[in-house]
């Protein structure tokens, strides 16, 4: 069974075995490897197996994906290979880890941004658990902020006649 071992800065590590075809990867509590680390995207990437190999993509994350200190936006997995998932270091066990040791330290092949941060385009359609970008121009206050306005200007106007009416 292919497996993910993982170590966060402060030095906390886990284990995630990779049991689904498609396994959302984030922070947040609705994807299926959750690495609660402030660094790790709430929908930070996906690993998905294509019937030969692993392989991950990050979603657009904001600390994004690296590999021996460069971004990508995705790799393909080999047998011992390092990443980093934001600050998390990772390193991916194939299928056949049991079998023999890891020979690389890196990932086979990745994709790099050409330019740093956004610079290639991010497939948007992949992205899960993301609600509408906009916010909303208003929540219907301004009649109550008006009312509030108009009660403001009446206490003012009786404080006033009630001093002239005392002088």
């Amino acid at each position: 069974m292919a497996k993910i071992q993982y170590t966060t800065p402060e030095g906390a590590t886990g284990e995630v075995e990779l049991i689904a075809e498609r396994l959302p990867l984030g922070r947040a509590d609705d994807n299926s490897i959750v690495i609660a680390h402030d660094s790790v995207s709430s929908h930070h990437g996906e690993f998905v197996f294509d019937g030969a190999a692993w392989i991950f993509t990050d979603l657009g994350s904001t600390n994004g994906t690296t590999v021996s200190g460069q971004r990508v936006e995705s790799l393909e997995m080999a047998n011992g290979g390092t990443f980093s998932i934001g600050h998390v270091e990772c390193v991916f066990f194939g299928d056949y880890a049991e079998a023999e040791a890891p020979t690389a330290h890196s990932a086979t092949s990745h994709t790099l941004s050409s330019s740093g941060y956004g610079a290639a385009a991010i497939d948007r359609s992949r992205r899960v658990g993301f609600g509408a970008k906009t916010k909303p121009k208003s929540h219907g206050y301004g009649p109550l902020y008006a009312l509030g306005m108009i009660a403001l200007g009446a206490c003012g106007y009786a404080i006033f006649a009630f001093m002239n009416l005392s002088a």
